[in-house]
């Protein structure tokens, strides 16, 4: 499900600098919750509303998909949730250590590709940041419908230090703590089971 080129996309982002975060503010931030490929926006507005007491930042690195993004968070008026338009790969070392409470990882991209491994968002380069950025105690929820990158992602964690919280194959949304994002509501009406693991540092 590519999202459509949209023009209006970067101008609005340009305009609408009150629901991003810049570079110089990452250093500054704590206690926050992370996603990271935020898509369309859903997952990050869904759960800044149901907890208006946490900070909720979604990382998102294709541009039409930040331009909606950041239209929703205009029109949501939400003080509790911001964008980063940019990619993990560059945002994650300018994070303080330990300052952010969860990581969520929704419906990453797969890639399938053998030599392309490295890029996935599970793979061990950006669990090595994910421990560092999370303090002890602070967890990573990985939610896909893709079972060969949630096998391949198991065995990234066992090699870590992660601690297995919690594992399902056929995830149907029970976690009052968790928010349907819009690949998920796509897939679960599909019957496509959902695969969900929850770890902790």
């Amino acid at each position: 499900m590519r999202t459509k080129f949209k023009a209006w996309a970067q101008p609005f982002l340009d305009e609408h600098k009150e629901v991003q975060y810049n570079k110089e503010e990452l250093s500054s931030l704590k206690d926050f919750y992370l996603e990271i490929g935020s898509g369309k926006g859903e997952f990050l507005i869904k759960m800044a509303s149901k907890n208006n007491d946490k900070l909720f930042i979604g990382i998102e690195k294709n541009v039409t998909c930040s331009g909606i993004t950041a239209k929703k968070l205009v029109e949501s008026k939400l003080d509790n949730a911001k964008l980063i338009h940019d990619d993990a790969i560059n945002i994650l070392p300018m994070l303080k250590e330990g300052s952010v409470k969860t990581i969520f990882l929704n419906f990453s991209d797969p890639w399938p590709k053998k030599r392309h491994h490295k890029r996935r968002l599970t793979s061990v380069s950006f669990l090595n940041e994910y421990l560092r950025v999370l303090p002890k105690g602070g967890k990573l929820i990985f939610k896909t419908d893709n079972i060969d990158l949630f096998n391949d992602s198991l065995e990234y964690f066992e090699s870590s230090p992660f601690k297995l919280i919690s594992k399902t194959n056929n995830y149907l949304g029970e976690d009052e703590f968790d928010a349907a994002t819009e690949y998920e509501e796509f897939f679960r009406n599909e019957g496509t089971p959902i695969n969900r693991v929850v770890y902790e540092k």
